[in-house]
């Protein structure tokens, strides 16, 4: 059961709440909801009138597929593809074309096979993976690696942070450390939801 308040919660016992969650999800729902959310990312066109290059994310049974379907038709717009590899402690983007040019890594998340990394200052958008998010205030909490937070926290970033999850895993509220990274907006299969970020909180 989900604690009522924030001061009930630890990262801990939510993060084991969370996996418990969205384990618990039939496959059939979760590969619904994936469909329905590509579907409103790829109707958000004022995201995409511009072609820039954004990183992407997948690989989880517990996250939306952003590979099959998303990545070539983002490719048919002009827009160049990114995913990121891992580099000591810290998240490095590298460009990807297709499917072909990824690998399954550590616990089947897609990692790209390929060398050409880019600066992260390069990057235009990215869109952000979560175990939950924050509705009122647009926190993040991550799978507990710090990646994320390292890499989005780094003042090379300028690029549009989008978060992209479920809409199970939004929460009225998650307890956050100040080094969090919160997003302006989350896009789920319900949506976008969009956050106005309270004075001084990092996005």
């Amino acid at each position: 059961m989900m604690p009522e308040t924030r001061t009930e919660w630890t990262k801990k016992s939510l993060r084991s709440f969370m996996r418990s969650r969205l384990r618990e999800t039939p496959e059939a729902a979760l590969h619904s909801w994936s469909i329905q959310l590509v579907t409103h990312l790829q109707s958000r066109k004022d995201l995409w009138q511009k072609p820039g290059v954004i990183a992407l994310f997948g690989g989880l049974r517990s996250e939306p597929d952003l590979i099959s379907v998303f990545l070539p038709w983002l490719q048919t717009l002009g827009w160049k593809t990114a995913l990121f590899t891992i580099s000591g402690t810290q998240l490095q983007p590298v460009i990807v074309q297709n499917e072909a040019d990824l690998k399954r890594g550590h616990l089947g998340v897609w990692e790209p096979l390929g060398d050409q990394t880019i600066p992260i200052g390069q990057l235009d958008m990215i869109l952000v993976p979560g175990l939950a998010f924050d509705e009122t205030s647009g926190a993040r909490m991550g799978r507990g690696g710090g990646y994320y937070d390292r890499l989005l926290s780094d003042p090379e970033i300028h690029a549009r942070l989008i978060g992209v999850a479920f809409h199970l895993q939004i929460l009225p509220e998650i307890p956050t450390e100040q080094h969090d990274i919160h997003v302006q907006e989350i896009i789920t299969e319900m949506g976008t939801h969009r956050v106005v970020p309270s004075a001084g909180i990092n996005a």
